[in-house]
């Protein structure tokens, strides 16, 4: 475990070497974090955005489906414009979790099982569609299509009670670098490939590769150093300290 202390060191080591890593990098997840499983009235900022954005538009689009493809029942329309943004999810999610994988392992290994469960419920909605027809069912598979696609990455929980906001802060920035490290990494390894091996270029390249390899792999330890400091590391941790 480290300090805030430590980790305000670390970083600003880090924004003084590399200020363009902590410029226009984003990571797509974990935008809003709580304390425990449930945070009052912040769990349910996430939900309040799934519903306005993704029911509303699901319902527009069900709308135009309906009214521009007449061999289509009202059933039918909406399920496809629900099933419409089911696959959404299922493209962006692997990003969203290429992301994680390499700026917050602990992360991760939570979340990184979601595309499997959004392919299963997108199945079970073509089912629905085509066989069983259930408008209860629909809404349903929709609700937990919007919690593995949107919610659980917009929504990181289970941090502690001592966590405070500057070292959640410290926290999002270091999975920021993180990202941001591995951005250099691809890059000169794609660089390298296009060089000769017996220039000068080539062997200041190599260096830079094995540089930004030290570099990235010091920076998700602080993480995840970070991350055992404030955050429980799974449901049953966080029950046990409840006892």
């Amino acid at each position: 475990m480290v300090s805030d202390k430590q980790a305000a060191l670390f970083l600003k080591k880090l924004q003084i070497q590399y200020p363009s890593a902590f410029r226009r990098n984003f990571v797509f997840y974990g935008m809003l974090k709580t304390k425990g499983l449930m945070d009052e009235i912040k769990e349910f900022i996430p939900w309040i955005l799934a519903i306005m954005i993704f029911v509303s538009l699901s319902l527009s689009l069900g709308h135009y489906i309906e009214s521009h493809f007449l061999h289509f029942t009202a059933f039918q329309a909406q399920g496809i414009s629900a099933l419409c943004f089911m696959l959404l999810y299922m493209l962006y999610v692997p990003l969203v979790l290429k992301q994680m994988k390499h700026s917050s392992r602990s992360y991760y290994e939570q979340q990184q099982h979601a595309p499997i469960k959004i392919a299963a419920l997108i199945i079970l909605q073509a089912v629905n569609i085509a066989f069983i027809e259930s408008t209860f069912l629909q809404i349903v598979l929709f609700f937990f299509a919007m919690g593995f696609g949107f919610v659980k990455f917009y929504k990181e929980n289970l941090f502690r009670n001592s966590a405070t906001h500057v070292g959640l802060y410290y926290l999002q920035e270091l999975r920021r670098f993180n990202f941001w490290s591995y951005k250099q990494i691809i890059r000169l390894k794609l660089t390298l490939k296009f060089s000769n091996k017996n220039s000068a270029t080539y062997q200041q390249k190599l260096k830079q590769l094995q540089h930004f390899k030290n570099l990235h792999l010091k920076s998700m330890h602080m993480e995840q150093q970070l991350c055992l400091t404030h955050k429980h590391q799974d449901l049953e941790n966080y029950l046990d300290s409840l006892m």
